[in-house]
């Protein structure tokens, strides 16, 4: 239990497990749809649309990789909400946190994060030797930037980014697929353009609490920022764009190109919301909750879905 003064008392809403749950973060869980993206562009590499029982081993290997991911990210939430509770005591809507708010104690903590830890590294050695590697450097990775590297400027941002280029690159890799470079290239500028729009939004809603929020943001003045998220921005509308040009698999005819004027929107919405909305800390919120957002989202996975189906067909 959070003694008087330390923060807030614990909500009276909900049990123990709930807490627990709420702690693992589920809405995040989220990001780890990254892990199928590439299926998406493995149209006759991984699987043919003229072949439907193609999608049967393919689907179940990348189902797996979800899950172990879903694991693995959950024990980082819950070491880095162990490591920052005391600064989330001071967040206006992060002091609410299970951890913070004492509705879960540290040794359940502790215990819940290594049963996971291990239940995501046992899931992706099993489907291969090669994931429980991944597995393992996506939890090294992030072990070192919960133990001090989220407290080093730029440093931290890279971290968080290369969760989202893990997650696509294991995608690739589990269902055999050799990873375009331009592969990484786009997924690590669209997930430099998303972290850096929650540190932004950080920045900019903390005011002059920053330092008692998250010491890192003292050394993230707002103008070098927003100056860092518009170049992330570019990079990624450009990185993509010569994705749907050069990439091997994507069809010939350019096809593909159709679906960058999507990309942009989504894009330039997003940059929008982070400088207008008040949850723009939580960029699977500020996502989720913006319909223009949404249907940008949705009709770009369509008309790729589309073109790449038919070239695979033809």
């Amino acid at each position: 239990m959070v003694k008087p003064g330390k923060g807030p008392s614990p909500s009276p809403a909900g049990s123990t497990a709930l807490a627990l749950i709420r702690a693992l973060r589920p809405r995040q869980w989220i990001k780890n749809v990254l892990v199928f993206l590439p299926f998406l562009f493995a149209v006759d590499l991984a699987w043919s649309p003229g072949d439907l029982t193609t999608l049967r081993e393919p689907l179940v290997r990348l189902l797996l990789m979800g899950v172990s991911f879903c694991a693995l990210s959950a024990s980082v939430y819950l070491l880095n909400d162990l490591q920052d509770r005391e600064a989330d005591r001071n967040h206006p809507s992060k002091r609410f946190r299970p951890l913070a708010s004492g509705q879960v104690g540290t040794s359940l903590a502790v215990g819940a994060l290594t049963v996971l830890a291990t239940a995501g590294l046992a899931i992706s050695t099993f489907i291969d030797p090669l994931m429980g590697g991944i597995g393992a450097l996506y939890l090294a990775l992030n072990l070192g930037y919960s133990l001090g590297l989220k407290r080093v400027v730029i440093v931290d941002v890279l971290l968080v980014a290369s969760g989202y280029v893990i997650r696509t690159v294991a995608g690739a890799l589990v269902i055999g697929v050799v990873p375009s470079p331009w592969l990484y290239t786009t997924t690590g500028a669209a997930a430099l353009f998303i972290v850096l729009g929650k540190r932004f939004a950080e920045v900019r809603l903390a005011a002059d609490s920053t330092g008692n929020q998250r010491p890192v943001l003292l050394q993230y003045p707002a103008a070098f920022v927003g100056q860092l998220l518009n170049i992330s921005a570019a990079t990624a509308l450009v990185s993509y764009s010569l994705y749907t040009i050069e990439a091997a698999n994507l069809p010939a005819n350019n096809a593909m190109l159709l679906t960058i004027p999507l990309v942009a929107f989504g894009l330039f919405r997003f940059l929008y919301l982070v400088h207008t909305n008040a949850d723009a800390e939580y960029p699977e919120l500020l996502i989720a909750r913006d319909l223009p957002m949404v249907i940008s989202i949705v009709v770009w996975l369509a008309t790729a879905g589309i073109i790449l189906v038919i070239d695979g067909l033809a």
